[in-house]
């Protein structure tokens, strides 16, 4: 029985199978093939069972119609007998045919050898003059209906008809990685969730991501048991099996499975109970989050792109070394609108024509989605964009260990935010800014509270607030309501407020005005801007706050994404202090500043003093360096070009700058150190959230009953692998 549905665009005829159905059997070729000559116009044909088995060609619907239009003309009498003789030769004509049609249908390929006009074709018609030229034509015709289709005799029809497999319950049509593809990168996703290969093409600029992931290599008879307990008929549910809320829709559904996995397995089958709530949790992650699942375990994934129709075009994803690649993956309308109804549902809102777009989070997989289905844009489909953030929290030391910027560089900004400072950090789209300001949590330090204001869940919050940090999350949504707690916020004291790519204007006008009534409260901002003019340009006209309140921020970070051979980099290119005595145009200082030739940032007007020692304090390593070096070197003043800001910080402070400068050359090192710790281990631990918390606290520990930062630096190093 075959039922043919739509899917976007295109039109799929469904064929429900028994057992491991395939087209290479005559078997199940002849059953579609008949079916299929009595149906309109298809482009897909799947084999619905364990294995589904989809033949995206549309061939074969071609060799169903020929097959039938072949029937036609075996059953055409044709012109009346022009003797007595002939009826009985129209009559063995037709028999003869139909059987030969009967033969096409189980093997088509062979239709040259089975329409074959040979000598039993002769004795057919016993001599008949009129009725052989005839028959001679009639095959001809029908020889030519199959011509065309450029079917090969010996060559598997799977083949042929573009056969993709895959396991029943995997959504999406998976092709093969390209033959003569070669892979460049290889890596393992977390959890043993499968593996991730990069591969490089002959004929396309644009890299192949093949995902390989264990659903492929499951044993057909656990796929027969997952097939069974998918398509189960029960009246009530099964024991053991209690209904949840929607909160807890994935354990409720993962022991769902469990149970009937359970009672429809044979003891014969060999299959444990570990197993079993293996293969239950498998498939409760495809029927929860569907393709979005498995991209979900890889961290280098910032971006996931399905374009309409989804049937026509692969899914794409952004990834962070090798920017945007091809996946091979057809996505289907149908999947996507069950996945969007599925969301919306559980945000008490509907994804259908009346609500035509979803903007959505999905926190448990770290992601945040865009929907958008017709009549929004092409009709009968549905887009998705999937922006996904790291498992865990990013910070400065992972940066370093990227080439980000350097443990100097990390280390001045450190040191200026600590002492009050607000910065900017700007860029143009996956230039990870968002990621630059979750990186300053831990450098602001535990001792001190922190407000984020994002309107999507970028950053992440839980781990900080698990390691101990003081952090209130404020979710933009209604300008009248932040207006209230950006009062209740001042008047609980002094905080750092972190501000992320905060879509609405008026939401980052109210922070940044309240910042700068308040005058001393220390704001850190992520906003798309390709230079210091146009972050410049966002303040002052599109959120039409007056030109001073650009003064308030004292330094800003640009940032930056190159495409290489290797992959793609990000950077941070300039580090520049604002100045504060400009009318109409803002004046800045270079304090980094990016050398394209050496892939490093390097020192532009912070330090002076010998130079081979300034080249050494700006390389990825200072862990080797003297700390007592610090003497040799100075800010470089003011007058001569050099940061305004550090004199005004101190004094204000009532710091010596020689003070601050050891501290910054300490910090540099305590980075430094961290990462080559893990370089020389492999291990990359020490330079995630849980050491590098753990690592600080105990550095500024030491450092506040140490007297001296030398001896509190050595002292740190010695402890470090206690911690």
């Amino acid at each position: 029985m075959v039922e043919v549905r739509s899917s976007g665009p295109l039109r799929l005829a469904f064929f429900r199978g028994t057992g491991d159905e395939k087209i290479d059997d005559a078997g199940c070729r002849k059953r579609v093939i008949e079916a299929l000559q009595h149906e309109a116009e298809v482009d897909w044909v799947v084999l619905d069972g364990p294995i589904t088995r989809v033949y995206r060609s549309k061939k074969l619907y071609r060799v169903a119609r020929a097959v039938a239009l072949a029937k036609r003309l075996a059953l055409d009498v044709g012109a009346p007998a022009k003797r007595k003789g002939c009826s009985e030769c129209i009559r063995r004509r037709r028999t003869y045919l139909l059987q030969r049609v009967s033969d096409l249908v189980s093997d088509p390929a062979r239709y040259m050898e089975i329409l074959h006009f040979g000598e039993n074709c002769t004795k057919l018609f016993k001599g008949c003059k009129e009725c052989l030229p005839n028959f001679r034509q009639l095959l001809s015709q029908m020889e030519k209906l199959f011509d065309s289709l450029e079917l090969v005799s010996g060559k598997p029809y799977s083949e042929m008809f573009e056969e993709c497999r895959k396991p029943f319950f995997v959504d999406g049509l998976w092709l093969d990685p390209p033959a003569d593809s070669k892979v460049i990168d290889e890596y393992e996703l977390r959890n043993g969730r499968g593996t991730v290969r990069i591969r490089e093409r002959t004929d396309n600029p644009v890299l192949f991501y093949e995902l390989d992931l264990p659903e492929f290599k499951i044993p057909y008879r656990e796929l027969e048991l997952l097939y069974s307990a998918f398509n189960v008929k029960i009246d009530n549910p099964p024991a053991r099996a209690d209904f949840a809320s929607l909160g807890s829709a994935r354990i409720f559904t993962e022991e769902w499975y469990t149970v009937l996995l359970h009672s429809l397995r044979d003891e014969g089958d060999g299959i444990s109970s570990a197993r079993i709530h293996e293969l239950s949790g498998m498939i409760t992650n495809w029927v929860m989050y569907r393709l979005l699942e498995p991209f979900s375990h890889d961290d280098n994934i910032t971006d996931i792109y399905v374009h309409a129709p989804p049937e026509m075009q692969p899914v794409m994803v952004e990834h962070e070394r090798w920017g945007i690649l091809e996946t091979g993956i057809y996505w289907d309308t149908t999947s996507m609108m069950a996945l969007g109804e599925a969301v919306a549902s559980r945000l008490g809102t509907s994804f259908d024509e009346v609500r035509p777009q979803l903007d959505a989070e999905i926190p448990e997989l770290g992601m945040r989605l865009f929907m958008s289905r017709a009549p929004a844009i092409w009709p009968r489909s549905v887009e998705m964009t999937v922006r996904k953030r790291r498992r865990t929290p990013w910070t400065q030391p992972l940066f370093l260990l990227r080439r980000t910027l350097t443990p100097l560089a990390s280390a001045y900004l450190s040191n200026m935010l600590r002492i009050g400072c607000s910065a900017f950090i700007i860029g143009e789209v996956g230039a990870a800014k968002t990621s630059q300001v979750e990186t300053y949590i831990p450098e602001i330090g535990l001792q001190n509270r922190i407000i984020t204001f994002q309107d999507t869940q970028e950053l992440h919050i839980d781990d900080f607030l698990a390691h101990g940090y003081r952090i209130s999350d404020v979710r933009i949504q209604n300008p009248d309501h932040l207006e209230k707690q950006i009062r209740a916020f001042l008047r609980a004291g002094q905080s750092y407020w972190l501000v992320t790519e905060v879509r609405a204007p008026e939401s980052v006008r109210s922070v940044l005005g309240a910042a700068v009534r308040q005058g001393t409260q220390p704001v850190i901002a992520s906003f798309h801007a390709r230079d210091k003019q146009e972050a410049f340009s966002l303040i002052s006209n599109i959120m039409s706050l007056p030109s001073e309140t650009f003064k308030h921020i004292d330094v800003i970070v640009s940032t930056a994404r190159f495409q290489t051979p290797q992959g793609i980099i990000r950077r941070v290119i300039e580090i520049s202090e604002v100045g504060k005595e400009w009318k109409d145009t803002p004046e800045y200082v270079e304090i980094f500043m990016d050398d394209r030739r050496s892939d490093s940032l390097v020192l532009a007007n912070l330090l002076e003093g010998p130079k081979k020692l300034i080249r050494q304090w700006s390389s990825m390593d200072v862990s080797r360096i003297d700390l007592k070096s610090y003497r040799k070197i100075d800010f470089l003043p003011p007058e001569r070009g050099g940061s305004s800001q550090i004199p005004r910080l101190c004094r204000k402070l009532g710091m010596e700058q020689r003070e601050l400068l050891l501290s910054i050359l300490a910090e540099a090192k305590v980075k430094s150190t961290l990462l080559l710790a893990a370089q020389r281990s492999g291990n990359t631990e020490y330079l995630e959230l849980p050491f590098v918390t753990k690592a600080y606290a105990r550095y500024f520990t030491i450092l506040r009953k140490e007297s001296d930062q030398i001896s509190a630096f050595e002292k740190w190093r010695k402890c470090l692998p206690e911690l």
